[in-house]
């Protein structure tokens, strides 16, 4: 008598405890149906909704349990996609997809529901409403491409390709010159001497106050290929630190046309224009008095 006593009694704790842990498990789901953007359904293995719940519905505008006994096949029977993804985790296979219903951004996750023995039962579908960091995102992709819009821009101005004159181009640059300045203008310039057929091209580097090693480099790599393209490079207003560092790198300047100013690079380029009879009638036209 008093071991089958013992026997109930532990059979009683062990009641009590299973039913403790399921209240705080009930209390847990509860909370965050009530409280989470999310929405929590349970199907049938035919795919008919037998749970429907969660805050989430408020942005569906639907109420708990609305969809029950509704098969999920006839709700998204327009969504081949998402038609297949239900099967598939009909079928015991898991899930992810994203979509937009009811004017709602969504991420589903489909979990399997498996019998006793092993086999396919239904699913679980978690759905939480992603429209907040949807438009989070757009917001700083937004945020994004005006920043990249202005640096472009400023870029743009600090490095500008001006036409001073018929087949003359000029590169002014001002501040430090970086690696990347660099060479966006080298690809900006070469670009504008194949467009306007230049025949010489000026880099002014009056206002330069520095450039690193690699810059340095990169202004002789681009006299170089504005001279594939059959045309002339010209490099006025190097400051005495600019030209220290260049020669500091051992480059090799020789075959480098270098004058004082832009007013210089000018004439230089008009006085070899003209002994080569090019822009003279530009020239003439200008020069000429009013009549």
């Amino acid at each position: 008598m008093k071991g089958d006593a013992e026997s109930n009694t532990t059979r009683a704790d062990t009641r009590e405890e299973l039913e403790a842990k399921l209240r705080e498990a009930q209390l847990l789901l509860r909370a965050i149906l009530d409280y989470l953007p999310i929405t929590v359904c349970k199907y049938d293995r035919e795919g008919v909704f037998t749970f429907h719940d969660g805050k989430g519905m408020e942005a569906a505008g639907m109420k708990p349990g609305q969809l029950l006994g509704t098969s999920v096949f006839e709700l998204v029977a327009n969504d081949p996609e998402t038609l297949e993804i239900n099967r598939q985790a009909l079928a015991g296979k898991s899930a992810y997809n994203n979509y937009d219903a009811h004017g709602t951004a969504w991420e589903t996750w489909h979990i399997p529901v498996r019998d006793s023995s092993g086999e396919p039962d239904g699913m679980i579908t978690l759905s939480l409403d992603g429209s907040a960091a949807k438009r989070r995102e757009r917001e700083l992709q937004a945020k994004i491409e005006l920043i990249e819009t202005q640096q472009e821009v400023i870029r743009d101005l600090s490095t500008p390709i001006i036409e001073v004159w018929d087949k003359v181009l000029t590169l002014p640059m001002v501040g430090v010159v970086d690696s990347l300045r660099i060479s966006e203008a080298m690809d900006n310039l070469l670009s504008a001497i194949v467009s306007k057929d230049a025949r010489y091209a000026i880099l002014d580097l009056t206002g330069v106050d520095a450039v690193d090693t690699r810059t340095a480099g990169y202004l002789i790599e681009m006299i170089k290929a504005i001279r594939l393209l059959g045309a002339e490079g010209i490099i006025t207003g190097i400051r005495a630190n600019v030209a220290q560092t260049m020669i500091a790198l051992g480059l090799d300047l020789s075959g480098v046309t270098t004058v004082g100013n832009l007013r210089a690079g000018l004439k230089l380029c008009m006085r070899r224009m003209a002994a080569a009879g090019e822009g003279v009638e530009r020239a003439e036209a200008t020069s000429a008095p009013a009549k």
